[in-house]
């Protein structure tokens, strides 16, 4: 009798050991754009604190390419089990589906956890540009149409509805040249090789850049004396939607458990701390607040893309 209680009680340790074991996994976080750019940034930051907090190691893999599609048709594929996960912004699920000709995965694949914090994109010049203003830049494009040549963040993005958007509405055109994420564009925005760039206002402080203008409804605190682009009598842009997603069929408690720590998460001073160095502002929605923003801005994007006559990839 003795030895079979003891074999139960070693079987129950053995039993309590392996989920132990499986809950401390590593956590595989797909960023789906190159590494150097805001996004990277915070999501580095996020994973570090939740490094700390879980006692488990946050990894950042970064899978670049397709505007973001790439990272997120992992994401569809991968087990739903909370250990792999997505930092993004939403525009592989907001854009994409009306700029792809064929999507590798169903928005009703992936399941929006908790949203982080919203980008604020900008157009922006090297210092020495004679690009002065964005009433100067609107300018040149009409003197001269398609001369210009601008880089963002990949077809799809929100920067590159963005500007489109204010294409159609002023009637001009710019050479739109596609990166894969700010990190692969500002290098060649600082070499002189494109006229301006929309990169997100996270990813140019120390860069030595100049900002036009803020692809918002108001100006950003962290730059009080640049406009913004409703001010100045042009269409606004949506900001980035940045969070943490989970495949589809991840269970109930785990997505609770998930966007309650990046409650947390987004509470702690290192995160606090690199979000104010990378002048970004965290906006916290749970996972069915950001389900129903992202649902929202799909909507707008449905109706905003076919009447830009964007070429599908």
């Amino acid at each position: 009798m003795k030895l079979w209680m003891g074999l139960c009680l070693a079987l129950c340790c053995a039993v309590v050991g392996a989920q132990d074991k499986a809950n401390q996994r590593n956590v595989e976080v797909i960023l789906p754009y190159a590494a150097g750019g805001g996004v990277d940034a915070m999501g580095r930051a996020f994973a570090r604190e939740a490094s700390q907090l879980t006692g488990q190691s946050w990894v950042i893999v970064n899978r670049d390419g397709g505007a973001g599609t790439i990272g997120f048709t992992a994401l569809s594929r991968a087990p739903a089990d909370g250990h792999t996960l997505v930092f993004s912004p939403a525009s592989p699920l907001t854009n994409a589906p009306f700029l792809m000709k064929t999507m590798p995965y169903r928005n009703d694949q992936i399941e929006p956890v908790c949203q982080v914090f919203e980008n604020v994109f900008t157009l922006a010049v090297r210092q020495d540009s004679p690009i002065k203003s964005m009433q100067d830049l609107v300018a040149r494009a009409k003197a001269a149409p398609s001369t210009l040549s601008y880089g963002h963040a990949g077809n799809g993005s929100v920067p590159h509805l963005g500007v489109a958007a204010v294409e159609k509405a002023l009637g001009i055109e710019f050479n739109a040249i596609p990166f894969r994420g700010d990190g692969a564009l500002l290098p060649q925005l600082i070499g002189g090789q494109l006229d301006f760039g929309a990169p997100a206002l996270s990813s140019i402080k120390g860069k030595g850049l100049r900002v036009l203008v803020v692809l918002s409804e108001k100006r950003h605190a962290s730059m009080p004396d640049v406009p913004s682009l409703s001010e100045l009598g042009y269409p606004a842009v949506i900001p980035g939607l940045n969070g943490i997603y989970a495949p589809a069929g991840t269970p109930a408690d785990t997505i609770t458990k998930l966007q309650n720590l990046c409650q947390k998460v987004m509470e702690t001073e290192g995160f606090k701390q690199t979000a104010q160095a990378l002048q970004q502002t965290p906006a916290y929605l749970n996972a069915e607040q950001f389900k129903a923003r992202i649902q929202k801005t799909y909507r707008t994007h449905a109706d905003l893309v076919p009447s830009l006559n964007l070429e599908k990839n």
